[in-house]
């Protein structure tokens, strides 16, 4: 049961250092989220802390997070926010290299194609968390070949002490993701949360 699981929430990034998109920071919309998360996760009798560090570099609000995170003995489970991003190659200018040599230079734009969200995770306990939101978070946001993706590659999920998972709430680059709104997303994550702890580590 929910009843005294303590749940770690981070909001990925700090400002100005993750995606942008259709007029969106990274930053700015996993907070809107971590607030509808938080409040719907207190209502449904877990304890929650939400972890930000805004004002840091990228580098320093992973370290801090961890840290902050790792200091909570009683967590059942940590849940990073973040969004992602595409880009594609639209054409070329002429330019100069750093040796004096001319060269062609990408231009590079948002490329609005891709969408759909996906859960990451690097343990067993971390893969049965991420399928749990992924069931309603991949039902909001379709799109992605993979609703789930291991990844043993990301400091977050490989330094905490508690399971964790990353969750990438659709791509901030999609008109139809990005118009999303946050109670929603939020309002999934927090369904496969009650899922995982009432039923599937029950």
């Amino acid at each position: 049961m929910s009843k005294g699981k303590h749940i770690i929430i981070d909001i990925g990034h700090a400002w100005g250092t993750g995606a942008r998109g259709n007029g969106m920071e990274e930053h700015a919309r996993c907070e809107q989220i971590a607030g509808h998360l938080a409040n719907r996760l207190r209502a449904d009798g877990y304890a929650v802390t939400v972890l930000d560090y805004p004002d840091s570099s990228n580098g320093e609000d992973l370290v801090a997070t961890v840290k902050a995170a790792n200091g909570i003995s009683r967590a059942a489970f940590g849940i990073s926010l973040h969004m992602d991003a595409a880009s594609k190659v639209v054409g070329y200018v002429e330019s100069i290299d750093e040796d004096g040599e001319p060269c062609k230079q990408p231009i590079i734009e948002e490329d609005p194609a891709p969408h759909g969200a996906h859960v990451c995770y690097v343990s067993n306990t971390g893969k049965r968390m991420a399928e749990s939101i992924a069931k309603w978070l991949c039902t909001l946001l379709p799109g992605r070949a993979s609703k789930t993706v291991k990844r043993g590659d990301l400091y977050i999920l490989k330094q905490t002490r508690a399971p964790w998972v990353l969750v990438e709430c659709g791509f901030i680059t999609n008109p139809e993701d990005a118009a999303t709104e946050p109670y929603q997303i939020a309002e999934c994550i927090a369904a496969g949360v009650r899922h995982y702890f009432e039923e599937v580590a029950a």
